[in-house]
């Protein structure tokens, strides 16, 4: 029974790692990459849930988001929770098949 106890505490730890850790640390490295590929003209959505477009990119850690015609707000550049349209995307209109 004693040598049972070390194996289930490194079976333990194995698994918070494997569930716990790895798919944050995934995460976290998907979010840098989106961070690094903004771009003004991209459509993006905040943490908090605001839509809106980046209209520029200062100094590095805030960006300016114009969320109506005419306003904008300034962001922290961590708050960007996803990329809905980069701007380089094609746009498909309704009838084009080419």
């Amino acid at each position: 029974m004693a040598i049972l106890l070390p194996i289930y505490i490194i079976l333990f730890i194995g698994l918070i790692y494997l569930f716990g850790v790895r798919p944050q640390q995934k995460r976290r490295r998907e979010l840098e990459n989106i961070m690094n590929r903004l771009r003004p003209g991209d459509e993006i959505v905040t943490v908090s849930g605001i839509y809106g477009t980046v209209s520029e990119i200062e100094d590095g850690e805030t960006l300016l988001l114009e969320v109506a015609e005419d306003t904008d707000i300034r962001i922290a550049k961590a708050a960007v929770a996803r990329v809905l349209t980069p701007a380089d995307a094609v746009v498909a209109t309704p009838g084009d098949d080419a």
